[in-house]
């Protein structure tokens, strides 16, 4: 063989690793094509008008784009794409006048939805020529503007089916003399329309109306009947003028899922009246009670059933019934089936209450929470009645409260009956949320002790259920000691945060 000398070994090095090069760079070209006619290197066009249309709803949000059309520029292919796409540009934006006639244009013959995002400019150019698409409305203009509006389209809104109209709360309300057959989806805060044409509706949310502007009970009522497919009510701060009560058939709304009522409580229950809801409806009323829960319901709840519920969390100016296995103090909203809410105390009106609610099985309330200063309010009366009532409960919350009435209660024997209140009790809890319960071994924990022993003096546990569990939550001075005090009273003691956890059994 040959011998090659250091200088052509180094040039023919040098050759070779020039034609790795040039072979690499021809196999990257080819991997490149091969890949380019892969379907994922090149989306169809439904996927990208999908892409695009979450570019376009970008435009509507708090914080829009600097470049808001900024993906119509990458490609020809894109630009084609967005331009014979007629829904991307079916929502429009009446205070963006450019971008108002540019959409209009764009999106052709498809339904339209049109949109204030400020009420300090409107513009309605072209606007009465494309009515006849209007699909949705969703305004918050001034009243003047809102006429002006309505004034150039109102005619011809045969397809609308979603209106959402807000003024200023600064603006007296405007009521506006058009009827909407059509409408499916019906929001207005201080503006009001032909309540006898709305008929059908799914969705009813009412705001901010005066005595001059609120449709009455009939009226209301008369709506409902219309709509039995209605699955959402909000009547907020209902004004009423007063008028002699009408009577109607009951009203059947098996479809609603969720009904929210404010207003006095004269209003509040003459609405109800004759109303008929599913057990699995969420119900909220907001009224100043000053009696009875009753008084306002003489009927009793408005639902056709008995509804499924097995927690009473009671408050100074509020009262929930929650669904089984609600966790103790849970603000899950979909736990809540019924909920009272009062800017008086109210809970001397619910205890009184609960009886005379047939709606309510007693029998299945295995759960009371009894919130922050709500004993406050219940006279020791009350508290018996309470207590008499939901005879079947096994577990008892007690948040920060002045606790000498309920121990004082719970180590008492019915006159009735000759059992101790609550006789079925068997979890027992203290705590105050977000905080310390100061001093509270020194000041309750005698107490709780005394209250124990009387329990199983008048109810032994070989004769039937006792307290056997205890909590304490965030209660101060609960040490060591006071534990194993406990210990010879209950099966298991449970402390939370004021001392590392401990579960004795």
């Amino acid at each position: 063989m040959p011998k090659h000398s250091p200088l052509d070994i180094k040039y023919e090095c040098l050759l070779l690793k020039k034609e790795e090069a040039r072979l690499a760079a021809a196999l990257s070209t080819v991997r490149s094509q091969l890949n380019d006619l892969l379907p994922i290197f090149s989306l169809p066009p439904e996927i990208l008008e999908e892409i695009f249309e979450i570019c376009v709803s970008w435009l509507y949000s708090c914080q829009k784009p600097k470049h808001r059309l900024a993906w119509t520029q990458v490609c020809s292919s894109w630009r084609r794409i967005s331009l014979n796409s007629s829904r991307l540009w079916r929502r429009i934006d009446l205070c963006d006048a450019r971008f108002a006639h540019e959409f209009l244009v764009r999106s052709k013959q498809a339904p339209l939805s049109i949109v204030t995002s400020s009420p300090l400019k409107m513009t309605t150019d072209d606007l009465a020529r494309h009515a006849g698409r209007l699909k949705s409305i969703d305004l918050f203009l001034f009243p003047d503007d809102l006429a002006h509006l309505f004034e150039s389209i109102g005619p011809n809104l045969s397809t609308l089916d979603s209106l959402s109209l807000k003024i200023p709360p600064v603006s007296s309300p405007l009521s506006l003399t058009l009827s909407f057959p059509n409408i499916r989806r019906l929001i207005l805060d201080c503006v009001a329309i032909k309540w006898q044409s709305c008929a059908n509706l799914t969705h009813l949310s009412l705001r901010g109306l005066t005595s001059e502007f609120c449709p009455s009970i009939a009226e209301l009522h008369g709506l409902l009947e219309r709509s039995p497919y209605l699955e959402y009510l909000r009547l907020e701060s209902l004004l009423p003028l007063a008028g002699e009560a009408v009577t109607r058939r009951p009203i059947s709304l098996v479809h609603l899922r969720e009904m929210i009522v404010s207003g006095q409580p004269s209003v509040v229950g003459s609405l109800l009246q004759g109303l008929y809801l599913s057990p699995q409806t969420r119900l909220s009323l907001f009224a100043p009670l000053s009696d009875g829960l009753h008084t306002m319901l003489p009927d009793g709840l408005p639902f056709l059933n008995a509804i499924d519920v097995d927690t009473l969390r009671l408050s100074r100016h509020s009262a929930h019934f929650l669904r089984y296995r609600a966790e103790a103090w849970s603000e899950d909203a979909t736990k809540i089936l019924f909920s009272i809410s009062s800017s008086r105390p109210l809970a001397n009106g619910v205890c009184n209450s609960l009886a005379r609610l047939p709606q309510l099985n007693l029998a299945r309330m295995t759960k009371l929470e009894l919130n922050t200063g709500v004993i406050t309010d219940l006279p020791q009366k009350a508290l018996d009645s309470l207590f008499a009532d939901l005879c079947d409960v096994e577990e008892l919350c007690v948040a920060f409260n002045d606790l000498g009435d309920l121990l004082r209660v719970l180590q008492t024997l019915q006159p009735a009956t000759a059992q101790v209140y609550l006789p079925r009790l068997r979890r027992l809890s203290f705590s105050r949320p977000a905080d310390l319960w100061w001093q509270f071994s020194e000041n309750w924990l005698p107490s709780i002790i005394e209250c124990l022993q009387t329990r199983l003096r008048f109810q032994p546990p070989v004769t039937g259920p006792h307290i056997e569990w205890l909590q304490f939550y965030r209660c101060g001075g609960m040490s060591e000691t006071c534990l194993k005090v406990l210990e010879n009273l209950v099966d298991r003691v449970e402390s939370f945060d004021a001392i590392p956890l401990r579960v004795r059994n």
